[in-house]
């Protein structure tokens, strides 16, 4: 065995370590594990804490992975067709924000516990809020004509607290949530742009 034999070995292990941290993490928080220890973490991945801690100096930086494997699962729900007839892209709007926020929701909502704690966390939650008025600013040109107040109304519809706050709070089915997100965003726009 050549030295780069060895060093090639021990590259794939390393990196074979790191994704299964990566992975014990994402599997502990979608279990409901919202502030995963290292130990957990460590103990869930079968590698050592020491481990852990060579491939993720401070948390922050695990958070970064997973924030890496999340962020494309939920904008590809925003990124589809968003033109016809408004109740047509107000439907769409419902299913982008009802099916991204249900196929991330553990993972959502690990970044709105701890990001007083974490400024990466803190910090990707202003640009999530940020990225999701652009995207709805864009599905509903309308609101451009609508006053500030309604701009706001519609964007807070649209948001992961109100998401929780139907599905997880109130116990509604996805479809429930769907269905009243367009009841409302629709009369919304009836009342405002008569």
């Amino acid at each position: 065995m050549t030295i780069k034999d060895k060093v090639d070995g021990r590259l794939k292990r390393s990196e074979a370590n790191r994704q299964l941290i990566i992975d014990a993490m994402i599997n502990l928080v979608n279990r409901g594990n919202y502030v995963p220890t290292a130990q957990q973490v460590a103990d869930t991945s079968g590698v050592s804490i020491r481990t852990v801690f060579r491939h993720f100096t401070e948390m922050d930086l695990l958070y970064r992975e997973i924030d890496d494997v999340i962020k494309p699962v939920y904008i590809a729900h925003f990124k589809q067709n968003f033109e016809g007839e408004l109740l047509v892209r107000i439907k769409r709007l419902a299913n982008a924000v009802v099916n991204g926020f249900s196929d991330g929701y553990h993972l959502s909502k690990v970044t709105t516990v701890l990001k007083w704690r974490s400024p990466f966390l803190q910090s990707t939650y202003d640009h999530n809020q940020n990225l999701l008025r652009l995207y709805v600013l864009s599905m509903l040109p309308e609101l451009k004509r609508c006053d500030s107040a309604t701009s706001e109304l519609v964007i807070g519809m649209a948001s992961f607290a109100f998401f929780e706050r139907l599905h997880m709070d109130q116990g509604l089915s996805l479809a429930a949530c769907k269905k009243l997100i367009i009841a409302h965003l629709s009369s919304v726009f009836e009342a405002e742009l008569k």
